[in-house]
């Protein structure tokens, strides 16, 4: 298999489609998947290695729209237990242009996610990283991901972010206020997308004027929307506009950071006043600060962990608990007993957060059963013996939380909303089942955020409403390709809290 991977090496790493002309862009591109699946089926003819069995799927495209497809229908559960009954707990596809190893399974989420740096390195694709930024903690390994995890968990590790709830908090207030008291319907998830957006960039920038805030939006939203598309760049297409939308976002960025430099250097900013001054005043254990490519890369990134982690669970959250008013009810009475012991006036603090026990489960089922990624890809940086196959050194692996979040063999009633079953008395959930964050090093750094935004919403939500009525019980969620969201917005009528 040595002149396979060499090969291989030289397609995905030392070429850089996006450097050509589009037009010739993607006759190469055409040009490589093809070689690259010929090679395969060679390499697989010739080595002894015992691969494992699978289907590749249409030629150039593998199987990628179908997975697609399945993602927007909800049926993601379908596409692999497809496979699985097939082939068995580890099988072969093609996914974004490569042939790929699934690995499912409480033992394939382990294998993949403990064995960082070992056996497996983060794998994306190459429009991914071209949005991304090469410099992002989402695609840097070993070391220079170790240093950069380090800077960002000294703004969203538990410790610092006790210091931003009171600001957290008040927002959402505010926000509650101005956009949803008084209404008789509103949409939930623009609403919510709006607000999260706003908290990140007054978090992390600083930034609070509404004229700075929308155009920083749209340019957020139209690179989300090419992160996993067809990597095709020509005028007109989602990648394309991706690509100039975040040429547009690092312009932006950049000036951000030369102003604050500027007012950390005359003492007017804070160097811990936000995620921003964080990053700029960051040394590593050697007194090395972050490179400039290194803080925008990874604003952008953070950008899309914070905001897309958060508002998928919250407003689905909404959907599954108008099916079950009961579960909502005991979250409601939760959060009054929590403002019952304040006095007039009094603000909620870190320490409440530990009190919102069942509206955390409430979160926790809604994650289970909704996802906001389908799991994150590897490649094997050794040849693997697993389950009595070899995974060669240099394919992609993918490991999926839909393999085990929706098994009896590990949760009872998987079907059924359950938030009871994270009770701290519950029977223990065994480890690698449930990683809506994934784990091990590479687990979400952005997770604590994420539960911290939720508690706070759902907090002030109950506040101000006894209840809601989703308008349409029946809204199919889809996701394109993640989060997965309602397709209407979900719309519900309020019930204001007397």
């Amino acid at each position: 298999m040595d002149v396979f991977h060499i090969i291989r090496a030289t397609l995905e790493e030392k070429l850089q489609w996006e450097s050509f002309p589009a037009p010739l862009s993607l006759s190469l591109t055409t040009l490589a998947a093809i070689i690259l699946v010929l090679l395969l089926l060679r390499s697989k003819r010739q080595s002894s290695a015992k691969l494992p069995p699978g289907n590749l799927g249409l030629p150039l495209v593998g199987e990628t729209l179908k997975f697609l497809g399945a993602l927007r229908s909800n049926k993601a559960q379908e596409f692999f237990d497809e496979r699985i009954a097939k082939y068995g707990d580890v099988f072969m596809t093609s996914l974004t242009g490569y042939p790929t190893i699934v690995v499912c399974g409480d033992k394939g989420n382990r294998l993949l996610l403990s064995n960082e740096n070992k056996l497996v390195v983060v794998s994306w694709p190459a429009s991914f990283l071209k949005l991304m930024g090469q410099d992002s903690v989402a695609a840097k390994t070993g070391e220079e991901h170790r240093i950069l995890r380090a800077a960002i968990d000294t703004f969203f590790g538990p410790s610092a972010l006790q210091n931003y709830v009171a600001q957290m908090s008040s927002e959402i207030r505010q926000h509650i206020d101005e956009k949803w008291k008084g209404k008789d319907q509103v949409k939930v998830l623009p609403l919510v997308r709006e607000l999260l957006f706003s908290i990140a960039c007054s978090l992390f920038f600083g930034i609070r004027e509404e004229n700075q805030l929308r155009p920083l939006h749209n340019l957020l939203e139209t690179v989300l929307s090419g992160n996993l598309s067809v990597p095709i760049n020509l005028p007109g297409t989602r990648f394309n506009q991706a690509v100039k939308a975040r040429a547009k976002l690092d312009e932006m960025l950049l000036s951000l950071i030369e102003k604050r430099r500027s007012d950390l250097s005359a003492g007017r900013a804070s160097p811990t006043q936000d995620l921003l001054s964080v990053l700029l005043t960051f040394r590593d254990e050697r007194g090395n600060p972050l490179r400039e490519s290194e803080i925008i890369d990874n604003f952008s990134g953070l950008l899309h962990a914070s905001y897309d982690t958060t508002i998928s669970p919250i407003t689905i959250m909404f959907k599954l608990l108008s099916s079950n008013p009961d579960c909502y009810e005991k979250m409601a009475q939760e959060q009054l007993d929590i403002v019952s012991k304040k006095k007039k006036g009094e603000e909620i603090q870190w320490k409440d957060l530990r009190d919102m026990k069942y509206t955390w489960q409430v979160a926790q089922e809604t994650l289970r059963i909704f996802p906001p990624s389908f799991g994150t890809f590897r490649k094997a940086i050794t040849d693997i013996n697993y389950n009595g196959y070899t995974i060669p050194k240099g394919f992609k692996v993918l490991w999926t939380t839909y393999t085990t979040h929706h098994k009896e063999k590990y949760f009872s009633n998987p079907e059924k909303f359950m938030p009871s079953r994270f009770d701290e008395d519950a029977t223990p959930i065994p480890p690698y089942t449930y990683v809506p964050f994934g784990g091990g090093l590479r687990k979400c750094p952005g997770w604590d955020f994420s539960k911290t935004e939720i508690l706070l919403f759902m907090h002030h939500f109950v506040r101000n409403f006894s209840g809601y009525k989703a308008v349409d019980p029946d809204e199919k969620i889809s996701a394109d390709p993640v989060p997965p969201l309602p397709v209407n917005g979900c719309p519900i009528k309020l019930y204001p809290r007397n």
